[in-house]
């Protein structure tokens, strides 16, 4: 049912990973670990940035969606009120009741999307274009209350990006005001200005479009580098409880158990009834270190980027065989991973769940982590042989949630990255959990 087992990548006490040279099969597959060669230095990384770029990823993701809904409440709020108050009387009423009508739809489009995918840069910069086409047009059409657009367009750019993007925000909303005061207010309704250039009011209106982008560019950058520090704060609290669960818990609970085999093997011969109770407490003392360093290593904060994440998924593996006893492989189709560093984060959290659970619920005596490409989507496999879940046959996502089963932290994370999950199993003979994640 498995390949070979090869070795993973080892990780030395002094500066950085080392792991073996990869090894690349005949059928072009790579399997890292799999001999013992000569050894590639990595170099070291601080271990906050991952976090960093995981959270500042999940922050993005959320600003957006709460963006969204903004824009469409919004617009739907302006669309009722220009309804409710004028109706349909005239040329240019007409034209900002279509604009705002479309401008709402919109809005329901990027939201129903961001539903379904995460926020890129590229979406957020045309979501951005967008808003500023719409305030020139609402600027332009005659409508009266467009500067609540424009002021929105503008702290919508303060949020995204900071100051100075907010700033030129603010200068292409001043020149859309320009274009109304000189051509009047219903440019593109092609009604002719009624009035002459004024400008004392386009001064006031720019100045206090200025001031609003330099008090919302302040404000969100002194809020990003207050979460900034506590997310720093939050990395370094949980690198220190690490710290002394390795040193202090752990070390004590493996000196226990080092006493109690001396005692063990003192007793075999004298006492066999005590010799047999002090090798069940022997096995409780290993399990529980085992449980102290799988959680040591969940708090520990995590830095990949695509470049480090086979490595990670190779040492990770090879630490589980020699901490469990349990035959583990580690086999990569991809020479390079095509993803962000949030969902390679992702990848190695779920990988190390995903071992923990065979560890604890399994009893497989083989177990193989896969990665691979397919039909442009990545994926991540873990095969096992052993209880298999109290299912038969393949579920997907839906039938999973469905059904409730499965494990719940993996669901959850596949979520956090767009993909999907799936787990075969055989009641008895094993399972496969296989993840589908997106690869650029």
């Amino acid at each position: 049912m498995h390949p070979d087992v090869g070795r993973g990548a080892e990780m030395s006490a002094g500066r950085g990973v080392r792991v073996p040279k990869e090894e690349l099969l005949t059928a072009g597959t790579l399997r890292v670990g799999s001999a013992r060669e000569p050894e590639a230095i990595i170099p070291p990384t601080r271990p906050s940035d991952g976090i960093r770029l995981a959270a500042a990823s999940e922050e993005a993701q959320r600003l957006e969606r709460a963006l969204a809904v903004a824009r469409v409440g919004l617009a739907g709020l302006l669309l009722a009120v220009e309804l409710f108050q004028t109706g349909l009387r005239t040329r240019g009423t007409a034209l900002s009741v279509v604009l705002l009508a479309a401008y709402v739809a919109e809005g329901l489009v990027l939201l129903a999307w961001l539903r379904r995918h995460s926020s890129t840069p590229s979406f957020r910069r045309l979501a951005h274009a967008l808003d500023v086409v719409w305030a020139g047009l609402l600027t332009l059409s005659g409508y009266e209350v467009f500067t609540l657009v424009c002021v929105f367009v503008i702290y919508a750019a303060a949020s995204r990006w900071g100051l100075w993007q907010a700033l030129a925000t603010s200068g292409t909303v001043c020149v859309l005001l320009f274009l109304r005061e000189l051509f009047g207010p219903n440019l593109l309704s092609l009604a002719v200005a009624s009035e002459p250039f004024n400008g004392r009011h386009f001064l006031l209106r720019a100045t206090a479009l200025f001031v609003l982008a330099l008090l919302f560019g302040y404000m969100t950058r002194r809020q990003k580098e207050l979460e900034a520090e506590t997310i720093q704060a939050k990395a370094m609290d949980r690198a220190l409880v690490a710290r002394e669960l390795h040193d202090g818990a752990i070390q004590s609970l493996i000196g226990m158990e080092v006493q109690v085999d001396v005692l063990r093997r003192q007793a075999t011969v004298e006492s066999p009834p005590i010799a047999e109770e002090l090798v069940r407490i022997q096995g409780m003392l290993h399990q529980e270190v085992l449980n102290l360093r799988e959680l040591m290593q969940q708090m520990k904060p995590l830095d990949l980027n695509p470049r480090q994440l086979l490595d990670f998924l190779a040492e990770a593996v090879d630490k589980f065989r020699r901490d469990t006893g349990i035959t583990a492989s580690f086999v990569s189709e991809l020479r390079e991973i095509s993803a962000s560093p949030r969902i390679c984060t992702e990848l190695a959290r779920i990988a190390q769940e995903a071992l923990v659970n065979v560890r604890k619920h399994s009893g497989a005596n083989n177990v193989v982590l896969r990665l691979s490409l397919e039909g442009g989507a990545g994926r991540l496999v873990v095969d096992d042989d052993g209880r298999g879940f109290d299912f038969t046959g393949r579920l997907s996502q839906a039938e999973l949630d469905a059904a409730r089963k499965g494990p719940v932290i993996i669901k959850e994370r596949v979520r956090a990255i767009g993909g999907r999950i799936s787990i075969e199993s055989a009641p008895g003979r094993g399972a496969r959990l296989e993840i589908t994640f997106p690869h650029e």
